[in-house]
């Protein structure tokens, strides 16, 4: 029996060095410093099969009818790899928002890249760190409304909130939302911080150099198995077991499109 004989090289064709006859990279890529490309991730908001927005009536999975006014959720520190080995990681953060769809996270040369997986929430380093060392522009930086806890003088008690959801369950089922009937999710703490699964993707790269990876994030899987009516409340310690089934959802919610 013949066997097909394995030729390692570069094989991807924006490096200087690319060998169009190896079929085997051996991640010896080499890249012109002006051959960069904007990595940027577009996202597709959904609830379910239909498209995200706020103050739009979707249900839970107890059938509660809700409507979301506020999500934002701290993704990065991605670790991108070609075919599961491991090439590159992106210190770069980004808040995500239902409202919009586009993300940069600055230059890469790499362009091999076909899967990655990222923190959903801040490291525990940068956690403790303070946002005002941040230009404004920074994701990092404060926030309005915040996305930061900053409880004392000590970092070591302060985090970032890693995902905030907040809106309006209908508790009574009777088609209204009525005072008192609302959920507000915040998370944060080193122990609550998660990692997606390994999302493979197929990127596009246009004519003005932006690497584009287009994603589907399903805003239904961070509530998934949770009653709304009953579980409406977590600042995190104060509901653990709500936090982290929130958390175990959420490494579910980033899919490629």
């Amino acid at each position: 029996m013949m066997q097909s004989c394995k030729k390692p090289g570069c094989t991807d064709p924006n490096a200087t060095n690319y060998n169009p006859s190896a079929n085997t990279d051996d991640f010896s890529c080499e890249y012109d410093s002006a051959s960069t490309f904007e990595l940027i991730w577009e996202v597709n908001h959904m609830f379910r099969n239909d498209s995200f927005s706020y103050f739009t009536d979707f249900y839970d999975d107890s059938n509660n009818l809700i409507q979301f006014s506020r999500i934002s959720m701290y993704v990065g520190k991605t670790q991108y790899a070609k075919n599961g080995v491991f090439n590159f990681s992106d210190e770069a953060y980004v808040l995500i928002k239902p409202d919009e769809t586009q993300y940069n996270f600055g230059p890469i040369e790499d362009t091999s890249i076909n899967n990655f997986q990222s923190l959903i929430g801040v490291d525990s380093i940068t956690n403790h760190l303070d946002p005002a060392i941040y230009n404004s522009i920074n994701p990092l930086s404060y926030q309005t409304p915040s996305m930061h806890w900053q409880m004392g003088t000590d970092p070591q008690n302060w985090s970032y909130l890693f995902l905030v959801m907040e809106g309006f369950v209908d508790m009574n089922q009777n088609s209204l939302f009525e005072a008192g009937e609302y959920f507000v999710y915040h998370i944060g703490g080193d122990e609550f911080l998660s990692t997606t699964n390994t999302i493979n993707f197929n990127p596009t790269i246009n004519s003005s150099n932006e690497f584009i990876i287009q994603l589907n994030i399903d805003w239904s899987k961070a509530i998934n198995g949770i009653n709304m009516s009953t579980d409406n409340f977590t600042h995190t310690m104060d509901n653990i077991p709500l936090a982290q089934n929130l958390v175990a959802n959420c490494v579910n919610l980033i899919e490629a499109n």
